[in-house]
């Protein structure tokens, strides 16, 4: 077939077949109707003389064909976006747009304050918005257009969206000055006993899976008194009481400075989590999103972000 025979849009269909090996995925990933995308299909098959998805249980599979397509079409539509859009030199002082963002209560203690800061004085005109997270839907409101950009602890991202990790934290235990646990080592057992605040973000169990499993492996539980959906206030509860609470490093050794509470290491193999950026490819190649992103990667290389203490 000759290159002037064929929709050079159907490569950018084709990719996104390939990458999500689902029909109604790849739509929403071009925000394009499902029947749209299945004629895409059916052209895209005749164009290669190959089925390229194929039943396979009951999803689809990539063929062999489609595997071997997928890095040279990649290529070929990078190669394409670069030829039409030639870089061009971007001012963020000069830029007047409004930037959504989900982060959590734990971006927003650690990060934003630093992120805020950089864009006041690099691109005063940017407002920044900020949405409440909302895990079940992340991938409908990036590909609708409501989100540019997600920053959070997200163990399995919607593959539709783009990944960036940006750092990795930790978790500890806090608990008040002279609390029983402290004394006797952080044991597991003692750890156990005692009652707990648990954070609940949203409509997920991020940071408690993250405990909980660890505690599973060991054949243990805790006993939760007391669930909160942010960080807010914990630090505070758990100075006044006898209750334990387990948050990010960061967050808690910031606590620490002011309030009269304790961090510990449970005596528990707790593996670390990443933070990461997340964006649509909606708004990959717009310059200030770009310009943003990098901001974001270079605020969170800050010593005053990555530091613990």
């Amino acid at each position: 077939m000759k290159l002037r025979e064929i929709d050079l849009n159907l490569l950018v269909a084709l990719d996104a077949l390939i990458r999500e090996s689902h029909v109604s995925r790849a739509a929403a990933r071009l925000d394009m109707s499902q029947s749209s995308m299945s004629l895409a299909l059916a052209k895209l098959r005749g164009a290669f003389n190959d089925p390229l998805l194929v039943k396979a249980g009951a999803g689809l599979a990539l063929t062999a064909k489609a595997r071997e397509l997928g890095p040279r079409v990649e290529q070929a539509l990078r190669e394409i976006d670069s030829l039409l859009n030639e870089p061009q030199a971007f001012d963020p002082a000069q830029a007047r747009d409004t930037l959504t963002m989900i982060v959590t209560d734990y971006i927003d203690f650690v990060v934003m304050p630093l992120l805020v800061q950089q864009v006041a004085q690099r691109a005063p005109g940017v407002t920044l918005r900020i949405l409440g997270p909302n895990p079940r839907r992340l991938a409908e409101v990036f590909s609708s257009g409501e989100l540019d950009l997600a920053l959070s602890y997200f163990p399995e991202p919607p593959p539709s969206l783009r990944v960036r990790p940006l750092f990795s934290d930790r978790l500890v235990g806090i608990a008040r000055r002279g609390h029983p646990v402290l004394k006797e080592g952080s044991n597991l057992e003692s750890f156990c006993m005692h009652g707990h605040v648990t954070i609940e973000p949203g409509e997920a169990t991020m940071y408690n899976a993250l405990v909980d499993q660890a505690l599973e492996r060991e054949g243990k539980s805790r006993r939760v008194v007391l669930s909160k959906p942010t960080f807010l206030g914990v630090p505070f509860i758990v100075e006044q009481s006898d209750l334990l609470a387990t948050l990010p490093e960061k967050v808690a050794r910031r606590f620490a400075r002011f309030l009269d509470i304790e961090v510990f290491a449970p005596s528990l193999p707790l593996r670390p989590f990443k933070i990461e950026m997340m964006w649509h490819d909606r708004t990959h190649s717009h310059p200030l999103q770009r310009w943003f992103r990098e901001l974001v990667i270079e605020t969170c290389s800050s010593p005053l972000v990555t530091a613990s203490e």
